[in-house]
């Protein structure tokens, strides 16, 4: 593990990465914290949750809370398309979804190439990041998933499901 949190192979000093969209951009996850990407399942509303918070899906006997990046990042809805994927991830030792616009591909790049999260980008979702990266001259936002929740908002979690 590394101070951008982002699991690092020694031997070749490599990193495997997924990335994603929502809206314009491109993200990328540490394909380690990755359990699996699904297609869209019908999703059951959870009473008096928070805006970003979708509901809860049945998934092999788990019941997984889903969480729209869209909502969470503070972009207008977009209807579920047949690009649309949950990535189901684990936070916190927690299990959620991520709903997400695309899933696009893994990358694999060098450590080195990662960087912090400039300090500069002071506004309300910088918070959910914590590097980026440039890959083929596309410079792609690494998500801190374990800020994609705040402490008191997994307490809620906790609480309704």
């Amino acid at each position: 593990m590394t101070t951008t949190g982002v699991k690092v192979d020694f031997d070749d000093n490599l990193v495997q990465l997924a990335t994603f969209s929502v809206g314009d951009e491109e993200y990328v996850i540490d394909i380690m914290r990755i359990r699996q990407i699904i297609e869209p399942q019908p999703i059951t509303p959870v009473p008096k949750s928070p805006p970003f918070f979708e509901g809860v899906i049945e998934l092999r006997g788990n019941i997984i809370p889903i969480i729209d990046l869209r909502k969470r990042f503070g972009m207008n809805p977009k209807g579920i398309t047949r690009l649309t994927k949950y990535i189901i991830v684990v936070v916190k030792k927690r299990v959620l979804g991520l709903i997400v616009d695309a899933v696009l591909e893994v990358v694999t790049v060098p450590h080195q190439n990662i960087k912090p999260a400039p300090k500069i980008v002071l506004n309300s979702t910088s918070k959910y990041f914590v590097g980026v990266c440039n890959h083929e001259n596309r410079l792609l936002l690494l998500l801190n998933i374990n800020k994609v929740l705040t402490s008191s908002e997994q307490e809620q979690l906790d609480f309704l499901i």
